[in-house]
């Protein structure tokens, strides 16, 4: 077996002795072998921040509020625009309701934001920047009242910057 590896590594197989030890061997297995599925969801990431950034920039956020706005999307749905949550009955939704689409907004607190609307990315934006009065305000989602959205907030400045080169 390490012979067919050795053939696509000819310069491996001057510098190693002729006998391989079972280390070498599984090390040239390593390199014979495609690189991890990390940089394809590194790149899957990127472009879900980027479509953020991108809708939410024509939505009307600006500046700071948008990166704050990227950083909650990717906080709230991972910026996927299908993405949904389901909910149980509360206080307020006695019959439930279904958090959707990019910034997961509410289909009970949001009922003029239509099923196609809410898995629209632009009006799904264009919904969030009105629901947070023009970016002022991001206490309705949950990924900025908890605080989590900040561990997003260096991807989504990034994807601001990517925003502002194209």
């Amino acid at each position: 077996m390490y012979q067919h590896i050795l053939g696509m590594h000819r310069s491996v197989r001057a510098v190693l002795p002729l006998r391989l030890g079972i280390v070498a061997v599984m090390a040239l297995v390593a390199l014979a072998l495609p690189a991890p599925a990390t940089a394809a969801a590194d790149t899957s990431a990127e472009a879900a921040a980027d479509l953020c950034a991108e809708v939410g920039s024509r939505a009307g956020f600006r500046g700071d509020r948008l990166v704050t706005a990227v950083a909650v999307g990717m906080g709230e749905s991972s910026c996927r625009p299908n993405a949904q949550n389901a909910n149980g009955p509360t206080k307020g939704c006695p019959n439930g309701s279904v958090d959707r689409g990019l910034w997961q907004i509410n289909s009970c607190w949001h009922p003029s934001v239509s099923k196609s609307c809410a898995y629209d990315a632009q009006c799904n934006a264009n919904a969030a920047y009105r629901i947070s009065a023009q970016g002022s305000n991001f206490r309705p989602w949950a990924a900025y009242t908890n605080g989590s959205y900040r561990k997003f907030l260096a991807e989504a400045r990034a994807a601001v910057g990517r925003l502002s080169r194209t």
